[in-house]
């Protein structure tokens, strides 16, 4: 059983109502969303399909006190960050649909309000030493995400900036997002994509050959828009581009890495002609620069199968980084995790692939600060 100190990339929290992301609105923005307040969502739709259950939740995460899971942060402490050995948690709203909402506008002053909420109500509130947090990015007007960036990409508590929805309906690696990654590069934080953006927007698929029509259908084929801005962020050029810039793919599954490397790299000589900054093979700029969260770890029948799978591709144990994606329905305790992994796998992936991927600040956790549990396993 690994006993080890965790980093977990992957946590959703919540405002306790609407009201509280409205009281961040510049005033003229909140003019227009509480006249009348009905009118106007703070969200993109995100009923396409309904989870069978009721909820996209666990059961257990529903606060006593009222809300929805994941707003209070009494509940998240005592359920799962003192439930484990969790030394940082990257909170990753849930999952930040607000910049998909159809006014472009709209959609970069509600990131901005959620960004002020989480550092005012989460961060300082709380003061927790374990919270870290995404700065959640507006996507639908680039420059904008751009000034987010540079407007609170210095805050200590920032360790990424959280790509979410995709409203162009375009890869992520388009030359049209890259003046969010050039602020990314010039505060050295790593872009982190939340799969399931796209199915939150009007203008994209994110499945080939049209929408789903079940959740069935939506969840086991959710991992194709992942490939698709994997291979434009190598073939715009990205990482030659931004050559300090990381990758965190969030919530995409992983058994897909081995086809999609290997198919990009018996291309490459025709990658070289139509995109002439492709220096390298795909699978290295793969290695060099992306990560991908271990939530959903996919259940092969036997558990060796998925390991002997991943290392076809390479070395996959410095790739994956670990997410519980608490408190969604199919959250994955640590304990699971590991149980799933080879010994050798545990303390990189938990701890070690995330503590060099992230932008911590220099005051952070080291090893030599661990509790004496935590730096028994070093």
């Amino acid at each position: 059983m690994y006993d080890g100190p965790i980093i977990d990339v992957d946590v959703h929290h919540r405002w306790h109502s609407e009201d509280d992301l409205i009281s961040y609105l510049e005033p003229e923005w909140r003019d227009v969303v509480e006249r009348p307040r009905s009118a106007v969502a703070l969200e993109a739709p995100v009923a396409l399909f309904h989870h069978t259950t009721g909820s996209n939740k666990r059961p257990d995460t529903f606060p006593d006190t009222g809300g929805p899971p994941g707003s209070s942060y009494e509940q998240m402490r005592d359920q799962y960050l003192n439930a484990f050995p969790v030394e940082r948690v990257v909170l990753s709203f849930d999952i930040g649909t607000s910049g998909g909402v159809a006014n472009p506008y709209l959609a970069s002053a509600l990131c901005r309000a959620a960004n002020d909420w989480c550092l005012d109500r989460w961060i300082d509130q709380h003061k927790d030493p374990r919270l870290y947090t995404g700065l959640l990015v507006p996507t639908q007007l680039p420059e904008d995400g751009a000034r987010e960036i540079r407007r609170l990409g210095d805050h200590p508590r920032i360790v990424e900036a959280l790509v979410v929805s995709n409203a162009l309906g375009r890869p992520f690696g388009h030359p049209v997002y890259h003046p969010i990654y050039e602020a990314a590069n010039e505060f050295e934080l790593p872009i982190a994509v939340h799969g399931g953006g796209d199915q939150w927007s009007t203008n994209t698929h994110f499945t080939a050959g049209g929408m789903p029509n079940s959740r069935f259908e939506f969840h086991t084929s959710s991992p194709m828009s992942a490939m698709l801005h994997i291979a434009s962020f190598i073939t715009h050029g990205v990482f030659e581009k931004f050559p300090k810039l990381k990758l965190v793919m969030i919530e995409i599954g992983t058994t897909w890495i081995p086809w999609l490397l290997w198919n990009l790299d018996k291309s490459v000589d025709l990658l070289r002609r139509e995109s002439p900054w492709v220096k390298r093979l795909p699978s290295e700029y793969f290695f060099d620069h992306i990560r991908l969260s271990s939530q959903p770890l996919e259940l092969s029948p036997d558990k060796r199968q998925l390991v002997e799978l991943l290392e076809s591709a390479g070395p996959v144990d410095e790739v994956i980084v670990f997410a519980s994606d608490y408190p969604h329905w199919d959250t994955d305790d640590p304990s699971y995790v590991a149980r799933r992994l080879p010994e050798s796998w545990q303390r990189k992936v938990l701890y070690e692939n995330c503590l060099h991927t992230l932008r911590w600040p220099s005051d952070a956790l080291r090893l030599d600060e661990l509790s004496p549990a935590a730096a028994s396993v070093t």
